[in-house]
């Protein structure tokens, strides 16, 4: 067919090109020894330059270990000190790569700005000032993610000491769990959404991260009010309840709070269980398909999130599509003929010796456990022997005799040497023919 005919030539242009990228990778980019190299030596800052605009107190961190001092302020005024980070060529090897900033601060009295450059980090902290309500997001960090293949600056506005120090990761196993997480996800969707361990797991969880939500939820509901009334501003305040302890998580499982955090997840946990199993898993075959598909889209987003190499992970992610996509007599098909032709299995055939050798082999080994199970109680003996002919043959086999008779022996080889004739010739008469062959040998004579 013409697809035979093309599969070769098509997966040729396939190695060929695979192999012309590979070679082009890693003449454009050189092993990052120099990123991966831990250097831990410290960076003083340096004048930069933007639009004209020199800018004081800022620092350079590009290599693995580098990091920066800053000391305490004797003025009393908060200060804005930066830290630039210069970004590496997208290259497919850094897949699972990642960047961060980690600060050394012992309190949480400071500001940070981040931006694309020392400008941009400026101006925040310019609107900061300036502005009369300058929102602040309820959690804050002192690890800030950054893409490897993205500039980025961060502005730190504080008055105490403190130090700022480039992690840079060739490989973040959190990362590779994401993508394998996402991709197995995907593929078992289908079987996840229609068990109830899942089911009830799921729901579980679901009432123990977002209790608040769904409690406004339900007071909506009580209550018949529009989202645009009190219940919205419910919904936000839960919200930044939920995200401002998921953020602090680390604060509350202090021997301060831990007896409260182990008796909310009793308490959600045994409610959501509850509420769960009221409620029973979905029957409906379209609510299973939605499950299904949302499941698939979460799992897409876990892929496409799980790697700061956007094109690669998103054409990852297409790829996963389009094969769900192709329909399973497809892809059977072209498993067969893949096989087929590039992994024939080797068959040995056997010689008649062999041949003759495994089949008696065979034969007595049938014959030994069908007499073992003849002999045991779940054979039914007496209702076996009821139905045969001849039930004395049937004992004396049992007890050990041969299954073949001398009469049945002996009629086995005079017909074995009947048909071996003397011309070499192979056909087996029936009685008919060898009546007809004999009355024309009369006849000749």
């Amino acid at each position: 067919s013409l697809l035979q005919e093309i599969r070769p030539m098509f997966l040729f242009l396939l190695f060929t090109f695979l192999s012309k990228c590979v070679a082009q990778e890693l003449a454009d980019n050189p092993s990052p020894e120099s990123l991966t190299q831990d250097t831990n030596h410290s960076v003083l800052p340096t004048p930069w330059v933007e639009d004209g605009v020199t800018h004081k107190d800022v620092y350079k961190l590009g290599v693995k270990g580098q990091y920066a001092t800053i000391p305490l302020r004797t003025d009393g005024y908060d200060h804005l000190s930066t830290f630039c980070y210069s970004s590496v060529p997208l290259s497919i090897y850094m897949f699972w790569s990642s960047a961060s900033m980690k600060m050394d601060l012992p309190s949480n009295n400071y500001q940070v700005y981040i931006g694309p450059n020392v400008t941009s980090v400026s101006s925040l902290a310019q609107a900061s000032e300036s502005a009369w309500f300058y929102s602040q997001l309820p959690w804050r960090s002192k690890e800030f993610k950054l893409s490897p293949f993205e500039d980025v600056c961060i502005g730190v506005q504080t008055m105490e000491e403190y130090t700022i120090t480039l992690q840079w990761k060739y490989v973040n196993y959190m990362m590779v769990v994401v993508t394998l997480s996402g991709m197995a996800l995907f593929w078992m969707a289908p079987t996840l959404c229609r068990n109830t361990f899942f089911h009830y797991t799921t729901g579980i969880s679901l009432g123990l991260l977002m209790s608040v939500v769904l409690l406004t939820y339900l007071a909506q509901r009580r209550f018949k009010q529009s989202l645009f009334s009190w219940v919205g501003v419910a919904y936000s305040f839960s919200v930044y309840l939920m995200t401002r302890t998921w953020f602090n998580i680390k604060e509350y499982m202090t021997e301060q709070y831990i007896h409260l955090l182990v008796g909310y997840v009793l308490v959600a946990g045994i409610i959501s269980f509850a509420v769960v199993y009221r409620m029973g898993p979905p029957s409906n075959p379209r609510t299973i398909n939605l499950i299904q598909w949302a499941m698939q889209a979460v799992s897409l987003v876990m892929v496409v999130m799980s790697s700061y190499h956007q094109p690669a992970s998103l054409l990852l992610s297409l790829t996963m599509i389009t094969w769900a996509a192709i329909p399973a007599s497809l892809k059977s098909g072209v498993n067969t003929q893949i096989r087929k032709r590039f992994f024939k299995p080797q068959v040995k055939l056997l010689s008649e010796d062999e041949y003759n050798t495994q089949a008696h082999a065979e034969t007595k080994k049938a014959l030994e456990q069908l007499k073992n199970f003849c002999r045991s109680p779940d054979s039914k003996p007496w209702k076996t022997v009821t139905r045969l002919r001849s039930p004395g043959r049937f004992a004396e086999f049992i007890e050990g005799s041969p299954h073949l008779t001398e009469a049945e022996v002996m009629e086995y080889s005079h017909w074995d040497y009947n048909t071996d004739d003397e011309d070499g010739d192979n056909d087996i008469y029936t009685d008919d023919e060898e009546a007809n062959e004999a009355a024309s040998d009369d006849n000749l004579d």
